[in-house]
């Protein structure tokens, strides 16, 4: 796939804010919405499981719990986005393969509304699967009451397809240092076949077939924004990556969020 050359646009970026990176957290963070435990292994069948519970503490407040495990190489294991209905509990079940002596990295974040512009809690664990904790996943078992949440769940804004979001933002993963936080600036549709963005003079089809994984995250250079990342096979056959974010009112307009669902939605990996 070739990429557009940047373009010369006239409009002001975001200023790149520099944030520390956080290691893992050994506690959950407290919620004024939400109990979230640590992260545990059970077993159902022949197969281990990395679980996370969490469970409405509100007696009336909505939340949207946005679940991710990562593999030993960082690549995806499961990710979901879920409404989080007041005293109710979840859980999350990724299934592991190869799990004795790896490490898991997951990302809990839970957001006050379904566009993901209000984050309440983040929690970053590892779960070190050791032999006591493969011995100990052998009674796990699901409590009376608990919802069992499938990997790939995407519940929040309805979308329907195809959905074209105006000014949003692209930019390379690899593209290195800029002061501006994105490449081009242009038009993102999101169909039941292909994503295709383009700016008035060049146009880049990602084909779903090619796309290896959709994610929701900070990018290298602009940490304190998520961007919606997707991660494809190009012509050459290489693993190469671009992301989109709402270029609306300069950035500002916080609709990031509605676009990630429908890609996700849309592209189902």
């Amino acid at each position: 796939m070739s990429h557009p050359s940047t373009v010369a646009i006239l409009l002001l970026a975001l200023p790149l804010v520099a944030v520390p990176t956080a290691g893992a957290q050994e506690k959950p963070p407290s919620s004024r919405w939400v109990e979230v435990s640590r992260p545990y292994l059970a077993k159902k069948g022949d197969t281990y499981l990395l679980v996370h519970a969490i469970t409405g503490s509100s007696s009336k407040e909505l939340s949207w719990g946005l679940v991710e495990v990562n593999g030993p190489d960082g690549s995806r294991k499961c990710e979901w986005l879920k409404r989080l209905e007041p005293k109710q509990a979840y859980r999350f079940e990724c299934p592991l393969q190869d799990a004795a002596g790896q490490k898991f990295a997951s990302r809990v974040r839970v957001y006050s509304n379904a566009t993901l512009t209000d984050r309440e809690l983040l929690y970053e664990p590892v779960l070190d699967v050791t032999p006591q904790g493969l011995a100990a996943a052998e009674t796990a078992g699901v409590s009376a009451g608990t919802t069992v949440v499938p990997d790939g769940v995407v519940e929040g804004m309805d979308v329907t397809l195809p959905a074209t979001f105006k000014s949003t933002w692209y930019r390379r993963v690899d593209r290195g240092f800029s002061m501006r936080a994105y490449e081009n600036s242009g038009d993102l549709t999101v169909s039941a076949d292909e994503l295709a963005f383009t700016d008035g003079k060049k146009t880049v089809r990602l084909p779903h077939a090619r796309i290896l994984s959709v994610r929701w995250e900070p990018l290298p250079n602009d940490i304190a924004n998520h961007w919606v990342v997707v991660r494809f096979t190009n012509d050459e056959g290489k693993p190469d990556g671009v992301a989109f974010r709402d270029g609306g009112r300069m950035g500002l307009r916080g609709e990031t969020g509605i676009i990630y669902q429908a890609v996700r939605r849309a592209v189902k990996k």
